[in-house]
C-alpha cells in the first residue's frame, strides 16, 4: 500500500482510527518531548512503561534516541525493550520518529516472533505434557514397588516367624534322643561295674537307636540348612529310576526286618530320569523311613514307578496308621508341628517330608499324599523324564 492511500486511508476514517487506537491492546503508541515527559500513551504502552516512563526505554535508551542525527523524521526501526531491569521484559517492534521537540514511538507484536513463540509454547506445552504423564506412570510404578516391598517385609517377617518357631520343635525333638543317650550311658556304665550282661546290651542298643535318630534328625537338619542358604548344588544327572530305587532300598531292608515288614517294589526297566542323585537319595530315604516308622509289624510297604507323558511318578505306600486329614494339610508346612509317634513310639520332626517338598519342587515336580486312619498312607512324587 502507497503513502498516498495511506493518508487517504486515514482521512476517510480519522474517526474508526481514532476509536480503535484509544482501546487497542495491540498497537503500542507513545508521544515523549525532548524533555522526557510522556504526552500520551495508548493503554497497553502504558502498560510496558513501567515506573519512570523515560526510564522504562531500556534499548535503546532514551538518550540515545536522542542522540541520534536523521535527515529523516524515522529516527530508529527494530526491536525496542521496554520494561526495567528488575522484571521479565517485552520487546516490541518499532518505528521512533522525531519531529521538532517531539519523540513518536509507534509498535507492537511482531507476527512471525509472535508465531514462533506460539510455535515454541506449543512444543514446551508438549513436553510438559509428557513429562506429567511419565511422572504419573512413574508414581505408579513408586506406589506399585511400595506395595510390593510392604509384601515382601510381611513375608520376611512372616518366615522369620516360621523359622523360630520351627527351630524351637527342632530344638525340643533333639533334646529327647540326646537325653537318652546320656541316661541310658549312665546306666551302662552302672550295668558293666555290676557285670550285668543282659542289662548292657539292653542300654547299648537303646543308645544305638537313639543315635541313630539324633543322626537322621541331624543329617535332614544340615541338607535344609544347605538348601535354604544355597549351599547345596543342584546337579541333574541321568539316572536308571529301577536301579536308584533298588540301592536306596536296600539300606532299610534290614530296618524293616526288624519289625517283619515286607518292602515290595514295582518298577520299569529301562526308565531314565534326570534327577539330581542326593536330592532324590534324601527324598526316598525320608519317605521309606516313614513309611517304615508308621507300619505295624507284619506289614508291607510298595514302592512304585510309572513313566506318564515326560514324567514319571514315583510312590511309597505303606499299611500303617494312615493319618487325619487335618493332619495331610499341615505335614509340609514349616511352621506346623504335627509329628506323629510311630508304631514302637518312634518320635520324628516332619522336617524330612519339608525336604521332600524343596527337593522335588526343585525338580520341577510336585510331591502330594492320600491317606486313611488305620488303613495306610501313599505318598507321590513326580520326576522329569529323560530331559536334559
Amino acid at each position: 500500500m502507497q503513502k498516498q492511500e495511506i493518508a487517504q486511508l486515514l482521512s476517510e476514517w480519522s474517526d474508526e482510527f481514532k476509536e480503535s487506537l484509544s482501546k487497542s491492546n495491540s498497537l503500542c503508541v507513545a508521544l515523549f518531548n525532548t524533555d522526557k515527559e510522556l504526552l500520551f500513551a495508548t493503554p497497553i504502552m502504558k502498560f510496558l512503561l513501567k515506573g519512570e516512563p523515560r526510564a522504562s526505554l531500556i534499548n535503546p535508551t532514551f538518550d540515545k534516541l536522542l542522540s541520534i542525527k536523521s535527515d529523516d523524521s524515522l529516527i530508529f526501526e527494530g526491536f525496542m525493550t521496554i520494561g526495567d531491569y528488575y522484571s521479565i521484559n517485552s520487546s516490541i517492534a518499532s518505528h521512533v520518529f522525531r519531529k521538532g521537540d517531539k519523540l513518536l514511538i509507534i509498535g507492537g507484536a511482531d507476527t512471525a516472533q509472535l508465531l514462533d513463540q506460539n510455535k515454541s509454547m506449543q512444543t514446551l506445552n508438549h513436553q510438559i505434557n509428557n513429562l506429567q504423564r511419565q511422572l504419573i506412570k512413574e508414581k505408579s510404578t513408586l506406589e506399585t514397588t511400595l506395595e510390593q516391598l510392604n509384601e515382601t517385609n510381611a513375608e520376611l517377617q512372616q518366615v522369620n516367624a516360621t523359622k523360630d518357631k520351627f527351630f524351637s520343635i527342632i530344638a525340643h525333638d533333639l533334646r529327647s534322643p540326646f537325653n537318652s543317650i546320656i541316661g541310658f550311658s549312665d546306666l551302662l556304665v552302672e550295668q558293666i561295674k555290676m557285670k550285668d550282661v543282659e542289662g548292657i546290651e539292653k542300654y547299648a542298643q537303646i543308645i544305638v537307636e537313639s543315635s541313630n535318630k539324633a543322626m537322621d534328625l541331624l543329617m535332614n537338619l544340615m541338607e535344609w540348612s544347605r538348601s535354604q542358604t544355597g549351599r547345596m548344588d543342584y546337579k541333574p544327572e541321568n539316572l536308571n529310576i529301577e536301579n536308584f530305587i533298588h540301592e536306596t532300598v536296600s539300606l532299610y531292608d534290614n530296618i524293616a526286618g526288624e519289625k517283619s515288614i515286607t518292602i515290595n517294589r514295582f518298577l520299569p526297566h529301562d526308565v531314565i530320569v534326570f534327577a539330581d542323585k542326593a536330592m532324590i537319595n534324601t527324598v526316598l530315604r525320608n519317605l521309606i523311613a516313614n513309611a517304615i516308622k508308621f507300619t505295624k509289624p507284619g506289614g508291607e510297604i510298595n514302592i512304585s514307578a510309572v513313566k506318564q507323558h515326560n514324567e514319571v511318578i514315583v510312590s511309597v505306600s505303606d499299611t500303617g496308621v494312615g493319618m487325619s486329614q487335618d493332619k495331610l494339610g499341615k505335614i509340609f508346612q514349616l511352621d506346623q508341628s504335627c509329628s506323629t509317634l510311630g508304631t514302637n513310639k518312634e518320635k520324628g520332626t516332619g522336617l524330612g517330608l519339608i525336604l521332600c517338598k524343596e527337593f522335588v519342587e526343585k525338580h520341577g515336580g510336585k510331591i502330594w499324599v492320600e491317606s486313611k486312619e488305620d488303613i495306610g498312607s501313599t505318598f507321590y512324587f513326580t520326576l522329569p523324564y529323560k530331559t536334559e
